[in-house]
């Protein structure tokens, strides 16, 4: 898996965030920064960038403020400890570490509630994890669909996919 995610840029991923200048975002197990530098270049607001690795996090403020990126805020935490006001969230994107997760059904309900109605979550996960250890996009898809999301899937390489999950809004009269 490796070389496959060597060769993924940030640059395809942001084009599947569909980023807006005001959107508030949210980098859920963002590590050093791969995504989150390259979010909060774009983005006006401030970067949730979460990480249980408070190595990781020291290193990714180390990078932002090399590069004089200011408006990160860091948070060391869990992702079933997240909290964010109800409708809040525009993006949120994970990138592999969905499968880690002891209580991942929690977390996509807590993540719908903390969406906005035209957000959008960007997931990145593999199936190319040892047996009992990988989420298969079919069974995410699955937790996502009776959470109340819409989702789109594709493919980055042969074995990472992606996954934009929308949160399915009841219109009335429809």
């Amino acid at each position: 898996m490796a070389a496959e995610t060597n060769t993924i840029t940030s640059e395809e991923l942001l084009d599947l965030l569909e980023l807006n200048e005001r959107d508030h975002v949210a980098d859920l197990g963002c590590g050093t920064g791969f995504l989150t530098i390259p979010i909060a270049r774009i983005v006006s607001t401030d970067v949730h960038a979460v990480d249980l690795d408070r190595g990781a996090l020291e290193e990714l403020k180390r990078r932002a403020e090399e590069l004089q990126v200011e408006n990160i805020l860091y948070e060391h935490m869990s992702f079933e400890y997240i909290r964010f006001s109800q409708n809040t969230l525009h993006k949120v994107i994970t990138r592999f570490v969905l499968h880690e997760l002891p209580n991942l059904v929690k977390v996509i309900q807590d993540l719908r509630d903390m969406l906005r109605d035209d957000g959008l979550w960007l997931i990145i996960e593999t199936e190319a994890l040892p047996q009992g250890n990988s989420l298969s996009s079919d069974d995410l898809v699955r937790k996502l669909q009776s959470a109340g999301y819409e989702v789109e899937r594709g493919y980055l390489r042969s074995t990472i996919y992606y996954l934009i999950a929308r949160k399915a809004v009841r219109r009335s009269g429809l």
